[in-house]
C-alpha cells in the first residue's frame, strides 16, 4: 500500500496523454489466473444464468488477483460459465488493442477513477445499465467518480483518501479546525505537506466555495473553471499564510514530508492508509482523524475510487455484469481483509472488522469528492505546481498566482483539443 500515492498522481497526471489519441506504446506485461463465471443479465439479481460462457477480465489490482479468481471459481460453479482473471498494468492502447483480438478483455475490475473517462472517450466502456445499482447504496464520492459526461459507466469497488496524521507524544489532543492546527503547530513540531499540489490543496479551495470544473447535473462543465475566481484567491492566500509562517515551502515533497513525520520531527502530516504500516514499524506513536475544518466547513479531500467497467466491445456484457455483481455484494469484505481496500457500496461497509484508523479514514471520505474524471485534468498539474511555488517564494500575490494558473490551465486545454 505504500506505493499506492504514487500510483494515484501517476494515473491522473498521464489522464491527457490517455485520452488524446491513444498512441501509447502497450505494456504487454500480465499474469493470468483462471477461473469460472457469467451468466444472466444485468437486470438481474442472482447467477442462473443460462451457463456456458467465457469472459475475461482485466485488473490493475495485485495482491488482490488471487482472491478476485478465487471468486470467479466460486461464481463458475453456481454459473456454469467461466471467467478468466489477468493482473496487468493497464493502459488505453493496450486494452483497445487486445478488445479486438479473440479472447481479449471483456473489461476491468479495477481501475483508478480517474482513468475511466479516458475509456469512455474512446469509445470502448459501456453504460452501466440503469437497474445495475442504485446510487444511494454507495459513497457519494464513489458515485460521483463513477459518471462520464453526466452518464454512468463506472461500478464502484473500493474508496481511498487521505486525512489527518498527529504525533501523539506531541499533540494531546486532535484540532477542530485549521487555525487551531497551525497554533499548535508552531510549538509542537509544524506541519508539512505538499502545498504544491492540487491534490493536498483542494480542501483549501473548496472551503472558499471554489472548485476545479463545477458539478452539476452529473457531469463538469469543463468551461467553468474555479481555480482564478475570488473563493480560489482566498485559498491561496490562506496557504501562502502557512509558507510565511515556515510550516511549508515550495521544495516539500510527498517523501520529504513523509519522512518528517515517520522520523519523530513534525507533529502532523496527511497521508492516506498506505503509510500507516510504514509508520507503525518505525514506531511512531501516531493517531488518525478527519481532517480539521477551514473557513467553517467540513475539509474536503479527494477520494480515489476503484471502479469497474464492462468493454463496450465485449459479446458477453450480460455475463460482466452478473459476475461485477457478484464481486460486489461477495468478495468485497475479503478485499478489504487482503489489500485493505474500504468498500464503496455502504452495506458491505457494515460487514467489515475496522479499527479506529479505518474509521476516522470512512468518515473523511463521506466529506470528500473525486478529483473530476475528465481528460482535462490532466493540463492542470503543471501550470497549478508552478505558479504554486512561485508564490511561496514570493514573486507572485495570491491574485497573481489565481490569475496564471486560470489562464494556463485553460490555454493547455485548449492546445489539448486543438491536437485532438
Amino acid at each position: 500500500m505504500r506505493k499506492v500515492f504514487q500510483a494515484i498522481l501517476a494515473s491522473a497526471m498521464s489522464l491527457a496523454v490517455l485520452s488524446g489519441c491513444g498512441n501509447n506504446s502497450a505494456n504487454s506485461e500480465s499474469a493470468p489466473a483462471t477461473g469460472a463465471p457469467p451468466a444472466e443479465s444485468a437486470g438481474g439479481s442472482g447467477t442462473s444464468g443460462k451457463g456456458g460462457e467465457s469472459i475475461t477480465l482485466w485488473t490493475n489490482f495485485q495482491v488482490e488477483a488471487e482472491l478476485l479468481q478465487k471468486y470467479a471459481d466460486k461464481w463458475s460453479e453456481e454459473t456454469g460459465n467461466k471467467a478468466t482473471v489477468v493482473q496487468t498494468s493497464i493502459e488505453l492502447q493496450q486494452f483497445a488493442q487486445a478488445t479486438n483480438s479473440a479472447g481479449g478483455p471483456d473489461g476491468i475490475f479495477g481501475i483508478a477513477n480517474d482513468q475511466l473517462a479516458s475509456f469512455v472517450t474512446a469509445n470502448l466502456a459501456e453504460e452501466v445499465p440503469a437497474d445495475f445499482y442504485n446510487d444511494s447504496d454507495y459513497v457519494n464520492a464513489a458515485v460521483q467518480a463513477s459518471y462520464v459526461d453526466g452518464k454512468r459507466y463506472g461500478v464502484p469497488i473500493a474508496v481511498e483518501t487521505v486525512t489527518l496524521f498527529y504525533n501523539t507524544d506531541k499533540v494531546s489532543a486532535p484540532p477542530a479546525t485549521w487555525d487551531e492546527l497551525l497554533e499548535t503547530a508552531k510549538t509542537s513540531g509544524g506541519v508539512k505537506f505538499d502545498a504544491t499540489s492540487i491534490y493536498y490543496d483542494l480542501g483549501f479551495v473548496r472551503a472558499f466555495d471554489s472548485y476545479i470544473f463545477k458539478w452539476a447535473d452529473k457531469a463538469y462543465d469543463i468551461e467553468d473553471i474555479g481555480l482564478g475566481n475570488d473563493g480560489a484567491v482566498q485559498a491561496y492566500g490562506y496557504i501562502k499564510k502557512m509558507a510565511d509562517e515556515g510550516f511549508i515551502s515550495s521544495d516539500i515533497t510527498f517523501d520529504i514530508a513523509r519522512s518528517a513525520f515517520e522520523n519523530g520531527e513534525t507533529a502532523y502530516y496527511i497521508g492516506g492508509p498506505w503509510d500507516v504500516d510504514a509508520f507503525a514499524s518505525a514506531g511512531v506513536n501516531f493517531a488518525v482523524v478527519p481532517m480539521p475544518a477551514l473557513n467553517g466547513k467540513p475539509f474536503v479531500t479527494p477520494v480515489g475510487t476503484q471502479v469497474g467497467f464492462v468493454s463496450s466491445k465485449s459479446t458477453h456484457k450480460d455475463a460482466v455484469w452478473d459476475f461485477y455483481r457478484y464481486l460486489i455484494d461477495e468478495a468485497s469484505a475479503e478485499l478489504y481483509q487482503v489489500g485493505a481496500r474500504i468498500p464503496a457500496k455502504l452495506s458491505v461497509q457494515q460487514q467489515i472488522d475496522m479499527d479506529a484508523t479505518t474509521e476516522s479514514f470512512m468518515k473523511q471520505i463521506a466529506n470528500g469528492e473525486p478529483l473530476p474524471s475528465v481528460p482535462e485534468l490532466g493540463q492542470l498539474w503543471t501550470p497549478y505546481t508552478d505558479n504554486m511555488r512561485l508564490m511561496f517564494q514570493g514573486k507572485l500575490s495570491p491574485e497573481e498566482a489565481a490569475k496564471y494558473i486560470d489562464s494556463q490551465f485553460k490555454e493547455a486545454i485548449e492546445l489539448m483539443h486543438s491536437g485532438s
